[in-house]
């Protein structure tokens, strides 16, 4: 009887848990630099291990051009196929678009 209750738990919780987790949503740029994306890893995940993942999973088409220590990410060019692939992987924090950024407003009087 308790066997029985059991297996009835297990294939109830299963299938939540093989669910696949939810696709990172990529942060737009008004002045993007095309094709260039900031990737950041989740916290407690190893940088040198976030890199492995990405490399291996993206094509000769794609490159990694910078790694942080400041930041627990990387930036990179990526194709669009292989920033989809990216979105998917669970030690990814956020995904970002690079681009260009003002830090002053030039006002004329």
């Amino acid at each position: 009887m308790f066997s029985k209750q059991l297996i009835a738990v297990i294939i109830c919780v299963l299938p939540a848990l093989a669910a696949p987790s939810p696709l990172v949503l990529v942060k737009r740029n008004a002045n993007p630099i095309f094709g260039r994306y900031v990737v950041t890893f989740k916290e407690g995940v190893d940088r040198i291990a976030g890199v492995s993942s990405l490399t291996n999973r993206i094509s000769p088409h794609s490159t990694i051009t910078h790694e942080w220590d400041i930041i627990n990410g990387v930036a990179g060019n990526f194709t669009d196929d292989d920033l989809e692939s990216l979105r998917s992987l669970r030690n990814v924090a956020s995904i970002e678009e690079d681009g260009y950024f003002h830090t002053q407003n030039i006002t004329t009087q």
